[in-house]
């Protein structure tokens, strides 16, 4: 829900590395909004766990940024729910930098579809 109204929107999955590497995009394509986060979370029971986020949208300049995370605490292999959160997170604080007040709905049916795949 962005600015108290639901746009269309678009959210996907990928795994590749045998599991080591999620990528989470969500698209909101309406006009005027024009949004887009991808997530990319690289990690290994033996490493930390890095997370990249690209976002794009219309009026703003591309951003990317990068962080390390304990493997305990957020990592593609065991955590990926926790993935999905952390990246829920970025896409509310970045609509927000956009002056449009949001909120992303999780629901169970989402957790057992990217769960289905660990």
């Amino acid at each position: 829900m962005v600015d108290g109204r639901t746009p269309p929107s678009h959210t996907h999955y990928a795994w590749s590395a045998g599991g080591l590497v999620l990528t989470i995009a969500t698209v909101l394509p309406e006009s005027g909004l024009a949004f887009e986060l991808i997530s990319t979370y690289t990690g290994h029971p033996d490493t930390d766990t890095i997370a990249t986020h690209l976002i794009l949208g219309q009026g703003r300049d591309g951003e990317i940024d990068s962080c390390r995370h304990p493997h305990e605490q957020l990592n593609p292999v065991e955590l990926a729910r926790a993935c999905a959160y952390d990246h829920a997170s970025r896409l509310i604080e970045a609509l927000g930098d956009s002056r449009c007040p949001a909120r992303v709905e999780l629901s169970e049916h989402t957790f057992r579809e990217l769960e289905r795949i660990e």
